[in-house]
């Protein structure tokens, strides 16, 4: 019994966490609303692996836009990481927007932050969040994108 423990005491730590809700990321929400969501558990760059889906969120160069995430996993351990808010193409050339530090807040924590839609991105964009975690013993990064078209 107490190797189930452990391993699934492992298991939690290393499956987490970050699932974007405005705009909607790419994929499925499913299980958001319990901590350690598959659809949250995205760990390559730009966007966890999921390709552009064919629809998008129309904004405009200038438009305020607001972001709602969640940590759906918390990876805090005295060491605040970082949340990042960037955008851009999906070649990498990703502009930050924001930045908003993890004080340890619990799994399943909602942040809402409100960004401004910079001028000159191509028409098929990404807003990419990122949850840095900067704790050696979980994953560094976590991904999540939404496709945008810059009206």
């Amino acid at each position: 019994m107490l190797s189930f423990t452990v391993f699934a005491t492992i298991l939690a730590i290393t499956y987490g966490h970050l699932c974007l809700f405005s705009p909607p990321q790419r994929g499925t929400m499913d299980g958001i609303d319990k901590a350690g969501a598959t659809d949250c558990l995205l760990l390559s760059g730009p966007c966890g692996g999921r390709a552009r889906g064919s629809t998008g969120t129309k904004v405009t160069a200038g438009q305020k836009l607001r972001v709602t995430f969640q940590k759906n996993l918390d990876h805090w351990n005295h060491t605040p990481g970082d949340f990042k808010i960037k955008i851009g193409d999906e070649s990498g050339h990703l502009q930050t927007l924001s930045t908003i530090r993890d004080h340890g807040e619990p799994s399943l924590y909602v942040y809402t932050t409100e960004v401004t839609v910079p001028t000159g991105l191509p028409a098929q964009s990404v807003l990419q969040v990122i949850y840095e975690t900067k704790n050696s013993n979980a994953p560094a990064a976590f991904y999540q994108c939404s496709d945008l078209i810059i009206e």
